[in-house]
């Protein structure tokens, strides 16, 4: 009877061990504001985004912000954040050096097929005005979405790259603003003539 009630626990014991790293990955933290650039509420909207979305996707999405990367680079910095903390074999993590006005995006598994070049090219053209404007609330969620739309499109096969990026979106009033200005241009000029 001992014997069965210890090869019981013994079995339980081995499947709570083998349970507990699926579970490991929901306590990361994908959002590491070391500089504090964001207010605690939106660290707090920030991080369930990230959550979200790496869950989701099975691929980890993160941001890491710091004050300096002390003596490497932006880029070994990121690579050696994302590499020695537990985040998953896939993700991408884009990561901002305050002092010393540096940032980088690393790729790790599947993140690197999901992120061509072009890609994260894109990728930072679409955030970088808001950096530059200390929006960082704004252009951390724009990471974070657009990561997500980048993930989805890899995973039909097809991942954006130089000749298919996504086309920045249509908006109506400012291409009906620019036209009539155009349209009053040219008239200008043909009046005159």
């Amino acid at each position: 009877m001992k014997k069965r009630i210890f090869g019981l626990l013994g079995i339980l014991l081995l499947a709570v061990c083998l349970i507990q790293p699926a579970f490991a990955s929901d306590s990361i933290a994908r959002l590491v504001d070391e500089a504090d650039l964001l207010t605690n509420s939106e660290e707090a909207a920030l991080s369930a985004k990230l959550d979200e979305i790496s869950l989701r996707q099975n691929l980890d999405v993160v941001i890491v912000t710091v004050d300096s990367t002390d003596a490497q680079t932006a880029t070994e910095y990121a690579d050696d954040t994302y590499d020695y903390n537990e985040y998953g074999e896939d993700g991408v993590l884009l990561l901002i050096s305050v002092d010393d006005r540096e940032w980088a995006i690393s790729t790790s598994g599947y993140g690197i097929t999901a992120f061509t070049d072009a890609e994260l090219d894109y990728l930072t053209d679409q955030f970088a005005d808001q950096m530059s404007a200390g929006e960082w609330n704004d252009a951390f969620h724009s990471f974070a979405e657009l990561c997500d739309e980048f993930i989805t499109q890899a995973k039909t096969g097809a991942p954006y790259d130089a000749g298919n990026l996504p086309k920045k979106p249509f908006t109506p009033i400012l291409t009906g603003l620019v036209s009539l200005g155009i349209g009053f241009v040219i008239a200008f000029f043909r009046m005159n003539k």
